[in-house]
């Protein structure tokens, strides 16, 4: 497996690992690309935010299993929602975060799931 390139250089479908460097919460870490951080929002998850039942279990959960681990990345997903809708793909969110699937990382948090971002 090929370590994630720099963010300019991703692109959506692209395999890649990187080293998780800080959990922020139960579906968003911080992980290394190439000579940067950067923010990662896992997709296929959506677990609770700051201040929710949950979010301190997941965070938790995420940090115990994925901290200082390499993770297995496919880069992308949907470039926004229109009513619970998805729409388009992206490789980074609004915020800038990119996004990406990381291989075991929803059965780490899954139990705290909400339930799709979109669909």
């Amino acid at each position: 497996m090929v370590p994630c390139p720099a963010v300019l250089a991703l692109t959506i479908g692209l395999t890649c690992t990187a080293p998780v460097e800080r959990i922020v919460d139960g579906d968003t870490a911080w992980m290394r690309f190439a000579d940067q951080s950067r923010k990662v929002r896992i997709i296929g998850i959506d677990t609770p935010e700051r201040g929710e039942p949950g979010f301190k279990a997941a965070t938790d959960a995420a940090r115990a299993r994925w901290k200082d681990h390499t993770a297995r990345l496919t880069i992308g997903g949907a470039k926004g929602r229109r009513k619970g809708k998805c729409y388009g793909s992206a490789v980074l969110d609004r915020y800038g975060r990119v996004l990406a699937a990381v291989d075991g990382w929803p059965e780490t948090v899954g139990v705290w799931d909400k339930g799709p971002w979109c669909e």
